[in-house]
């Protein structure tokens, strides 16, 4: 197995960072939705019921999430 150099991990923790700060920049239940959906893999009825909120805003609250990473992504 090969390790990463210690400037790729450099540029492993950077982009990490970069993530954890857009997540957290997304309101509480819109991060929660978005990664329930991605990490988690759960589909978005059972977000909604989980999170007992109406289907629509599961969506709404994940392509939130999606366009704040496509944001970010333009930016760079």
């Amino acid at each position: 197995m090969n390790h990463p150099s210690p400037e790729q991990q450099s540029v492993i923790l950077e982009t990490l960072h970069e993530i954890d700060a857009l997540l957290d920049a997304l309101r509480p239940r819109v991060r929660q939705a978005f990664l329930m959906a991605n990490l988690d893999g759960m589909k978005q009825k059972d977000i909604a019921r989980a999170l007992n909120i109406a289907l629509p805003t599961v969506k709404k609250y994940v392509r939130e999430g999606y366009v704040a990473c496509l944001a970010q992504m333009t930016d760079e």
